[in-house]
């Protein structure tokens, strides 16, 4: 019988601190669309060199209802070792109940068009949570052809003069020896992060830093799918972000990342990445 692992922790945080992260961006009665774009790079990989990534989503927030579609595409220089360089596209569509004003229930769905890894071609990934004040659970479960991956995350965010978001994931691999490129993975993961960010007026900072291994991991509250072979050991990211009208702002992130590609147990891989992005309100 197929086990769904979830890992629950009842956060011991004194009630009168709490606070939703995203109350400070919410833009309820209106829309938002993002366009974004990224530059990738890879160092000491012998399977990836450089690549970039770009995306549009669409953002509109109701009363009770608070609804994102995403189209992604990333294109990839490979190496001699690949036949072909590599092209992804992911579509992604998230869907917040607003229960009252402390309460929201979460539906997600995204789904992957792989032109070179048949094993995760194709790949489903479902997504259900809840959240309270200021903290929240979501469970997925991501449907690849030979395995599936469970994952718990946990998230706990309090608002200061820095707004802080303590978060936990747990991972586990199910049926991983079926598919060569998940054989070599180990079965369960836990990552530990932080994210930190702040503003003043119309300027916005930010940053964050996950520890512990990962791989096949959910990420960016479902917008992002690390669905390829890889697995990650340190995660740092710095932003900053402006205002240029009441409708207009730009972000800018930087990505530092420690992995190992799984099946050729080649370690010391290095992945930055530079993203852009531009937020129009209406």
């Amino acid at each position: 019988m197929k086990k769904l692992h979830i890992v629950i922790v009842i956060p011991l945080i004194c009630q009168n601190i709490y606070s939703k992260e995203d109350e400070r961006h919410s833009h309820e009665g209106s829309a938002n669309i993002k366009l974004n774009y990224e530059l990738l790079d890879f160092k000491n990989s012998k399977k990836k060199d450089s690549g970039y990534r770009y995306g549009a989503e669409i953002d509109r927030e109701g009363i009770r209802d608070h609804i994102q579609f995403y189209y992604e595409a990333t294109y990839t220089d490979t190496t001699n070792m690949v036949p072909k360089d590599l092209a992804v596209k992911k579509y992604t569509i998230k869907y917040q109940y607003k229960i009252d004003n402390r309460e929201r229930l979460t539906l997600l769905y995204a789904t992957i068009d792989d032109n070179l890894m048949e094993d995760v071609d194709g790949g489903n990934i479902f997504g259900i949570g809840y959240s309270k004040g200021g903290f929240s659970i979501i469970e997925y479960m991501s449907r690849y052809r030979k395995f599936n991956v469970y994952q718990s995350d946990l998230k706990y965010s309090f608002r200061g003069a820095i707004d802080t978001a303590l978060i936990g994931k747990y991972i586990h691999l199910d049926d991983r020896g079926r598919s060569g490129f998940s054989k070599n993975a180990d079965g369960d993961y836990f990552t530990y992060g932080i994210k930190l960010h702040s503003h003043y007026r119309g300027i916005h900072l930010g940053g964050g830093a996950y520890f512990g291994k990962r791989a096949f991991s959910v990420m960016k509250d479902g917008f992002n799918v690390q669905h390829h072979s890889m697995e990650f050991k340190e995660s740092y990211i710095v932003g900053a972000g402006y205002s240029i009208a009441k409708n207009l702002s730009i972000h800018m992130r930087y990505g530092y990342h420690k992995a190992k590609e799984i099946p050729i147990d080649n370690s010391g891989v290095e992945v930055e990445n530079l993203s852009f992005d531009f937020i129009y309100r209406f």
